[in-house]
Formats: structure tokens, C-alpha cells, sequence
């Protein structure tokens, strides 16, 4: 049965031309879900499938040769899009480019195990080693402390309402922090890679037989640095910001010697990240709840950071 009802405001709407143009790409659909706007699962006659809207076609592309390349070179754990039964490796629609992949069974990781931390650890791993060769598709650099010192500088225009003092406090810890982070270097030479980018739980596909990493939208090819800083960020939501269960897994322990790593776990981007959107909302409890969050956070975490880096100098 065919779904064929309009999406909510901001949704695509699969209507009989949608449905009449994949027919004729070759893929007759028996039922269509809308995961997200930009995200439908389908069910037709040869299997399931995802559909995943694209901007820009050249991205699809870019993504497609990246993981073709990487498979040569023995990094198979992640779904790939898959042409369409007529050759095409997209299909446009209402200024949308829509990519084509096989649908896989599976859930989120779950970084609150030290096995699946592992698991992430591991595959990211993989995934580095096999895109460390030159950087065949022009990807940036992340440009990470632009991207900081741009929040930092929207929560300080914005935050005018707060109390004077815990204003300041959080911009000079902002400021110093992000300092630091600039003007240290790494103490050893970082692997050069394609960055996956977003290594959220939900990007890491458990099912029963494998692993699999998926999404590759925010790749850039830089150190793999940011990488291990923001999955170490996010085992840090659940390991109650501390330290001590991430030193059982040996991926980590360099980085943990790196003044510049360390530097940056105790930025507060977390906070600056939500800024706009909960100024959006404009809900005081909303706002008071993720400053004391990242009262606690700074809380939690600046003695072990004072530690560890007590032990390199």
C-alpha cells in the first residue's frame, strides 16, 4: 500500500509524479515512510531501500567515489549509495538530488558500553587508515577554531540578559581556552585523513553481523584529531564527563598526552553550539538547565584536565 498523503510544513511531498518518475528509473514502489524531510524508506518489489535528498549532486558523487576508493582498500563497514536500476546515481526532483541506498537492519551504538565505544573507536580507526593517501577529492580543512571563535563571539553578542558574573566567567574561560587551543601545537605528528566528521552514536550501525559507519555529509580531509575530539566529547556525555573509563581504550591514550587535545575537551562548545537555538525558543528553563550543564561539565572536568597536563610538563 502506498502512503501518497502530504508531509507536514517543511517535509517532502511524495505525490503520484514522485512515485511515476522512480518507476520510471526502474524502482516500483509498494510503500514509502518519511523518516526525516529529507530521508524516505521504500519497499518495492526488488527490496528495501533509503532515499536521501541531496542539494547538490556533486556531493552524492563525491561521497560515492570516496567509499568505492576506501572499499579498494579494504574499508568495507558502511553503506554506500547504489545506482538506479537505469545506470544514474541520482534522481532529481523539485530541486533536489535524491541518492539510492540499500536499507540494512540495525540501531545506534551505545557509548555508554565500553565494548561499543571500542567498536566506534576501531571503526573510525579503519576508516582513517584508509583514506590517509592524498587528498584525491579537494575536501577542506575543518577550520574548527574559526568555527569556535565564531559561536564565541555570538554568545557574547547575545548574552547580554545574563548575570553580569557568570557572563564573564564563561566568556574568559571561552576566550582563554580557545587561545590555548590555537597556539599549541601537537607534540606528535597527527595522521593526515578524510575526517568522518558527525561520529554521533546514530552514525555508528550495529546489526547482527558487523559494524557499519554511515553519513559521510561532513567529511573534510585534515588531522584526524577533530575526529577523536569530538567522539571523545560525546563518550564524555556518557561516562559522566569523566575521564578515567576512556583510559581503558589504547586509541585514546596519545591523545591524552596532547596538551592541545586536552585543551580542547574543556572548551565549552557545547554550550555556544546551542546558543542560537535556544535563544530561538526563548525558554528560560531551557536556557538555565544548559548553563548549569556546563557549570557542571567545567565542574567535572577541570581537575582531571589540570592532571593530565601536570603530567606532560
Amino acid at each position: 500500500m502506498i502512503n501518497n498523503r502530504k508531509l507536514e510544513k517543511g517535509e517532502i511531498v511524495y505525490d503520484r509524479l514522485f512515485l511515476y518518475l522512480l518507476k520510471e528509473k526502474g524502482i516500483e514502489i509498494e510503500k514509502v515512510n518519511c523518516i526525516k524531510p529529507h530521508v524516505l524508506t521504500l519497499e518495492s518489489k526488488t527490496g528495501r531501500y533509503v532515499m536521501k535528498r541531496y542539494k547538490e549532486k556533486e556531493r552524492v558523487i563525491r561521497t560515492y567515489n570516496l567509499l568505492q576508493e576506501a572499499s579498494k582498500k579494504s574499508f568495507t563497514q558502511s553503506i554506500n549509495f547504489i545506482p538506479y536500476p537505469d545506470g544514474t546515481l541520482t534522481f532529481s526532483y523539485e530541486g533536489g538530488y535524491w541518492a539510492l541506498m540499500n536499507y540494512r537492519e540495525g540501531r545506534a551504538l551505545n557509548y555508554y558500553k565500553r565494548s561499543e565505544r571500542t567498536e566506534a573507536l576501531s571503526l573510525l580507526s579503519s576508516f582513517h587508515n584508509s583514506t590517509k593517501a592524498i587528498n584525491t577529492y579537494k575536501l577542506a580543512p575543518l577550520l574548527l577554531e574559526e568555527r569556535w571563535r565564531k559561536r564565541l563571539s555570538y554568545f557574547e553578542q547575545n548574552s547580554a540578559f545574563l548575570h553580569r558574573r557568570e557572563r564573564e566567567d564563561i566568556l574568559y574561560d571561552g576566550a582563554f581556552l580557545l587561545d590555548k587551543v590555537r597556539e599549541t601545537s601537537l607534540i606528535h605528528p597527527s595522521l593526515q585523513a578524510i575526517n568522518h566528521g558527525d561520529v554521533a552514536s546514530h552514525n555508528f550501525l550495529k546489526s547482527a553481523d558487523m559494524v557499519r559507519l554511515i553519513d559521510f555529509d561532513l567529511v573534510h580531509y585534515d588531522s584526524v584529531f577533530y575526529d577523536y575530539l569530538q567522539l571523545t566529547r560525546r563518550f564524555l556525555h556518557y561516562t559522566n564527563a569523566s575521564l578515567i573509563p576512556l583510559l581503558l581504550h589504547n586509541e585514546l591514550l596519545s591523545w591524552f598526552r596532547e596538551p592541545r587535545f586536552l585543551y580542547a575537551l574543556l572548551y565549552q562548545d557545547d554550550l555556544f553550539k546551542a546558543w542560537p537555538k535556544l535563544l530561538q525558543k526563548s525558554n528560560r528553563n531551557k536556557i538555565e538547565k544548559a548553563l548549569f550543564f556546563n557549570q557542571e561539565r567545567k565542574r567535572m572536568l577541570m581537575p582531571q584536565i589540570q592532571f593530565f597536563l601536570s603530567q606532560i610538563r
